[in-house]
């Protein structure tokens, strides 16, 4: 059996963060640690419960998404970071992947496929998935 996948989720919508969390403990193999709403509460539920994966959406923040993404990396620098959006331009997929994202998934993907990729960045070495 696989192992199991820690996880932190970020939205500012409790509706999107808390329909999400349902959604991945539906999912065997994954064990939701925290969840949160605004930066400065994510970058403390990262910090404390050390996820493998923090799960994060970057359109809510008032400051640059990108700052928030390197904060999160430095923070807790052996999570994987996804950034999961309605959408994303190139531009900004460049510069979220240069702050720390290793992932740029649309909301719209199924829960295996996200169950998938978090799994394959997990399994990465830290400072692997180049």
């Amino acid at each position: 059996m696989k192992r199991s996948i820690t996880v932190a989720v970020i939205d500012s919508n409790s509706g999107t963060r808390q329909g999400l969390v349902r959604r991945l403990q539906q999912m065997p193999g994954i064990t939701v640690l925290g969840e949160a709403a605004d930066p400065e509460e994510a970058l403390r539920v990262a910090f404390e419960q050390r996820p493998d994966v923090v799960l994060t959406d970057v359109r809510w923040i008032d400051r640059d998404g990108a700052e928030f993404l390197s904060q999160m990396a430095a923070a807790v620098p052996k999570a994987k970071i996804v950034v999961l959006t309605a959408y994303v331009t190139e531009q900004e997929r460049s510069e979220l992947m240069r702050a720390g994202a290793q992932a740029i998934l649309l909301k719209e993907i199924g829960s295996d496929r996200l169950v998938q990729t978090m799994r394959t960045l997990a399994a990465q070495p830290a400072g692997g998935g180049d």
